[in-house]
Order: C-alpha cells, then structure tokens, then sequence
C-alpha cells in the first residue's frame, strides 16, 4: 500500500504590527490689543520692529510684531483754495505708500459734548496722503479730508483702499478682531480683508524701493491665507464691534488687515458700501505641534503569507480528490 505523504501547511499568524504615530495641530490663541485704556488715559502697543523687547504672549511664547499703515494714495499736492474756489488736484495713481497710525478714543457724547463715563472705546485709524490741505481765507493751509478711519472711502481723489502691516517673527492664523468704530455698516457683508502673504515676496515690496501696487501685493497672497469678512453693527458688553474670521485662515507671517478691498477679491461687483473702522485688537493664534498615542497597524506582509498559506492547502485538497 503506497502512503501518500501530505505536505502540512501551518499557517501562523505572526504578530506583525506597526506603530504609528499621529500628529496634530492644536491653535494656541491670545488678544493683541492695540491700543487700551480707561477714561482718558490709554496705552499704545504699536511696535515697529520685530526686535521690539514686548510682543504678544501665547502660550509661553513671546512673539513679537511690528505694524505700519499703508494706503494707495496720491500726494498731499491736492488742495482747494477757497479764495478763488479752486482744486490743484495734485498727483494722483495707483502706488502703494506709507501712511500714519492715529490712536482714536470713540465713545457716547453727552448734551455737553463730553464722553459718558464708562463708553470709551480705543481704536486706531489712519490718515493717508489724500488727506487734502485747504487755504483758507487767512492764507494759512489747514487739512481736511480722510476720515481717520482704516477705509475705502473716495476723499477728494481716487478710491482708495487702507492696510494695516503685521509683521510678526512666527507664523500665526488671524481670528478675529475688535473694532472702537464701525463706519457706514451695511450689515451681512464684506467690511474687512485679511490677508497673509509670502514673507520673502511681500517683504522685497514692502521694505523695497520700487513702486507697487494692491494688485502686486495680491500676488503674494498664500494660498488659504485670505478672507473678507462682516464687523458686527453693533457693539459687545465692552462698547467694541466684533468680527470673527470664520475661515480657517493659512499661518503667515505678514498678515495685512484692512478695509474690505476689492483688490483681493475676485468676485466683487463694481460698486460696494463705503466701509470704515478703527482696529482695536486682533485674535492671534500660534499652531503647536502634538504628537498623538500610537496606533498599532497589522503589517500587509502578516496578510500575504495568510493568504498563501491557504492557497496551498486548498491545492493540495484538490489534488487529493
């Protein structure tokens, strides 16, 4: 009698496995509050270099920010003389320049015209070089024109669209913000534009010597890294609109915020609402890296040898039959 001999196949299950390590992004936040105070006494926390020795701390973290105004204006050659009732119109194009930061307190007057206690809200605004300088009839040249507020109102000139700078040392997302004045709200619509923008690109313009404009500007812009958002129209428990940048915004050094700028925004329509306002505080936001548990993960090698394991069995059966 001839035995057959049977290959025997154990199959073991080996216990292949991998760990593997998740990684996540939690947002550490603190308020960046530009200007502060109570009654008539207030505290600036404008900085103009990054070396400044404050900053904003968030969550253990110094990181330091330098802010600046920018507007694209003409020159303050526009003047109305009201002797002969005349404008020089002044120079007058598309190039982006440096403009001034002014604190502002905003609150209720009353019938004396004096501030009611416990209404104060600070902001800051801006003046630009389209503020326009009359002659009066003593021949003396007082300004006028530009509202003071961060804006995109037309003052005696082209529109023009007002930008605060951040320049911050780390890479950080913008929340929201809080504003000490609200001009000229439409409700639900586009009041402001946050942008963050490629430091290397942005920078060579901002520091550089050359002319640009919103629209080189634009083209830094990173990627996620822009929105246009409502201010609310009327004010918190601390006499301050409120804006909440709803888009989960980019990280980004430089980080522009301002009047709601059509520059930016593709889609905008011809005509839009005259907007204003003076920046109170902004919600800066500093991603922190954190590493998850690991997970343990069968090997695919652990599957390929179970499957062969059973293919051979089942092919030594069919052999038998």
């Amino acid at each position: 009698m001839k035995l057959k001999k049977f290959l025997s196949i154990s199959l073991l299950f080996l216990p292949l496995s991998a760990n593997i390590y998740a990684s996540d992004s939690a947002l550490e936040e603190a308020t960046y509050t530009l200007v502060d105070g109570t009654g008539n006494t207030r505290t600036t926390n404008i900085f103009t270099s990054t070396d400044a020795s404050q900053g904003i701390l968030i969550d253990g973290i110094n990181v330091k920010v330098s802010v600046s105004a920018w507007s694209d204006t003409g020159s303050k050659g526009l003047t109305y003389d009201f002797n002969t009732n005349t404008w020089d119109e002044g120079t007058e194009d598309n190039s982006v320049k440096g403009a001034t930061l002014v604190d502002y307190t905003n609150c209720s007057i009353n019938r004396y015209g004096n501030c009611i206690s416990g209404t104060q809200a600070y902001g800051y605004g801006m003046t630009n070089q389209d503020q326009v300088w009359y002659k009066n009839t003593n021949g003396d040249y007082v300004p006028w024109g530009d509202s003071h507020s961060v804006d995109n109102f037309n003052d005696h000139g082209s529109r023009d669209f007002d930008m605060i700078l951040l320049s911050f040392d780390k890479e950080v997302v913008l929340t929201g913000g809080t504003f000490s004045a609200n001009y000229y709200d439409g409700g639900e619509k586009n009041d402001v534009t946050v942008a963050g923008l490629d430091y290397d690109k942005a920078n060579a313009l901002f520091t550089g010597t050359s002319n640009f404009t919103w629209s080189d500007v634009s083209e830094t812009v990173i990627d996620g890294a822009l929105g246009h958002f409502n201010i609310s129209n009327t004010k918190n428990s601390e006499n301050y609109f409120e804006s909440s940048f709803t888009k989960n915004l980019t990280a980004a050094k430089y980080w522009l915020v301002g009047a709601y700028n059509t520059v930016f925004d593709q889609s905008a329509s011809g005509s839009f609402n005259n907007v204003g306002f003076k920046l109170s505080s902004l919600t800066v936001g500093l991603e922190e890296k954190t590493t998850q548990p690991p997970t343990q993960v069968s090997e695919p090698g652990a599957l390929a040898l179970m499957s062969l394991g059973l293919g051979l069995v089942l092919y030594r059966r069919k052999r038998r039959v």
